[in-house]
């Protein structure tokens, strides 16, 4: 049975009648990998923040490894490594040097053996001793995650690192996480708007949105007890949208860029809808049938702002 890792209840940061975060509760067990996902605003980075004590709550309970952070902060920032928004160094060192300097602040035995081998897990090596000052953003993206693994982190706590990275910058960094979790069995929270590369890593999933959590759970159950996401493409788009607003709730259909209608609804009422609006003199250019992250949060955060 795996242990929580995190556990925060009931979690609210207030700043002055603005709640950033209000009445928060989630949990992340050991061996997972949680993909904290909201529009910018939701409260993902003061969350964040809180769980490594970069600010605290008003109200509310957290727990990491177990622990309470009031008696046991020491202890809990030990075991974990962050990397939230982007990370900074001395400049006008070498990244080898960079590493070297963190791991004798962090009591870390052999601490340029250890930073070399950080440098060729995140793809710096050869780099290692050009100056910060010259890598670009992706580069120093990289560099960060680096300097969080130093201390051989049993939570890993990752807001957006896939920014400023190329597309194979992005796989790199999928790749990365996929091995810190499967391979050395790495708990990971990450806090990313990249949500394909989210849906590929994640095994749960939280979605906030105004401060509070909309729905949590593993990713697998979430996206299958969901109705399909359908996306048609049909010429007459504002009949077909009156078509569809007579037959379905208002919380089961969007239009969406371009004039595609995004809908949600079970596989078996899609014929049904098809002939109504074929019936109508509506054409139906296109349809497609699929569940996916993207369309699973899309719909979530629709429903919550129509409340």
């Amino acid at each position: 049975m795996a242990h929580p890792i995190i556990e925060a209840q009931g979690l609210v940061k207030a700043y002055g009648s603005f709640k950033a975060v209000d009445d928060l509760s989630f949990a992340l067990k050991e061996g997972s990998v949680m993909g904290f996902l909201g529009p910018n605003g939701a409260g993902k980075s003061t969350t964040l923040r809180m769980l490594v004590d970069l600010i605290r709550p008003v109200s509310g309970n957290l727990r990491l490894f177990g622990l309470d952070y009031h008696r046991h902060r020491g202890r809990i920032l030990s075991r974990i490594g962050c990397l939230i928004e982007k990370p900074d160094f001395y400049k006008y060192l070498g990244a080898l040097q960079n590493l070297e300097l963190l791991g004798r602040a962090s009591g870390i035995r052999q601490p340029r053996t250890k930073a070399m081998e950080m440098l060729e897990f995140v793809g710096l090596r050869g780099r290692e001793k050009d100056a910060v000052s010259s890598f670009s953003h992706g580069m120093r993206q990289r560099l960060g995650l680096a300097q969080c693994l130093m201390h051989d982190p049993d939570l890993i706590i990752l807001d957006e690192p896939g920014t400023g990275l190329d597309p194979q910058g992005i796989v790199d960094m999928r790749e990365m996480i996929l091995k810190l979790n499967r391979d050395q069995g790495k708990t990971i929270l990450l806090s990313s708007h990249h949500l394909p590369e989210v849906e590929a890593v994640a095994t749960h999933l939280v979605v906030m949105n105004r401060g509070r959590c909309l729905v949590q759970g593993s990713a697998s159950d979430l996206l299958s007890q969901q109705n399909r996401q359908i996306r048609l493409e049909v010429d007459q788009v504002k009949e077909a949208l009156e078509c569809v607003s007579s037959l379905l709730s208002r919380d089961q259909y969007r239009l969406g860029e371009g004039g595609v209608l995004h809908l949600s609804l079970s596989r078996d009422k899609l014929p049904a809808l098809i002939k109504t609006l074929v019936e109508r003199g509506i054409a139906v250019y296109a349809v497609e049938s699929r569940q996916q992250l993207e369309d699973f949060y899309m719909l979530i955060l629709h429903q919550n702002n129509q409340e």
